[in-house]
């Protein structure tokens, strides 16, 4: 007889038993599911084949990352740049003596505006200069600083405005641009602090001195500054330092 029951042939156990002891063995697994009905002609079934899914694409909402493109233009320095240009200069433009504005209802005017909304006095405003770097118009404007009514510029297509006090160019927001009528003025040239008849004053000092219209020729650019006579030159601003000219024009009434 067999050492174990139900085994018909050598001493060792069933697979189904445990090690340390008997055990009846377990019942009959179910049917399962992946495998076809018996067939009497294959006495082992094949099973269903194993279902692979294949690739799945995740939808991704487009540009939902990313923030929404902007039209706003690249942010511009504090300070009007008159950058240096290392070009030729047969392209910048002509400095020219008239006055290049349109006509305006009285002789001339220091019309209150912003940096930000003076481009509405685009046509009546005094061409004081161009930007060497990209040509674009300087204007003619004043505005306080420091207790002082100082001549300046104003860059209408950047939008920024400034003038110039204790070495330094100092940028401004709140604005009076000049608007004249091109025959009643007229830029004059000028030097070491001097100005000619009916030159025209752009402001004062604290002490009470006058500063009148100037502009001075620099790295390209034409920049409209401030006339000092007391201090023999003409200031305009430039890369946000001040810097004088002996050398000048000012602007004056025919």
């Amino acid at each position: 007889m067999s050492k174990y029951p139900g085994h018909l042939s050598g001493n060792n156990p069933p697979p189904y038993y445990a090690h340390s002891h008997w055990a009846p063995p377990p019942p009959p697994l179910p049917h399962p599911p992946h495998y076809p009905p018996s067939d009497p002609s294959h006495p082992h079934p094949t099973p269903y084949p194993y279902y692979v899914p294949g690739a799945v694409m995740i939808p991704v909402p487009v540009g939902a990352p990313y923030p929404p493109p902007t039209s706003d233009p690249p942010p511009q320095p504090t300070y009007i740049t008159n950058y240096y240009y290392h070009g030729e200069s047969s392209n910048a433009p002509s400095i020219e003596n008239q006055v290049k504005v349109v006509e305006n209802s009285g002789d001339f005017d220091w019309v209150p505006t912003t940096a930000t909304t003076a481009h509405s006095l685009t046509g009546k405003a005094v061409l004081g200069g161009h930007e060497g770097w990209d040509g674009s118009p300087l204007w003619v404007i004043r505005s306080w600083h420091a207790g002082e009514l100082i001549p300046g510029k104003l860059s209408v297509r950047h939008n920024r405005a400034s003038v110039m006090y204790d070495g330094k160019e100092i940028p401004v927001q709140n604005i009076e641009v000049l608007c004249a009528r091109p025959e009643n003025l007229r830029w004059v040239p000028a030097s070491n602090g001097s100005v000619p008849p009916g030159a025209i004053a752009g402001g004062h000092t604290v002490s009470g001195e006058t500063l009148y219209v100037g502009r001075a020729t620099y790295q390209l650019s034409v920049t409209p500054g401030k006339v000092h006579p007391s201090h023999k030159c003409c200031y305009i601003g430039f890369a946000g330092n001040e810097v004088s000219h002996r050398v000048y024009d000012v602007l004056t009434r025919i």
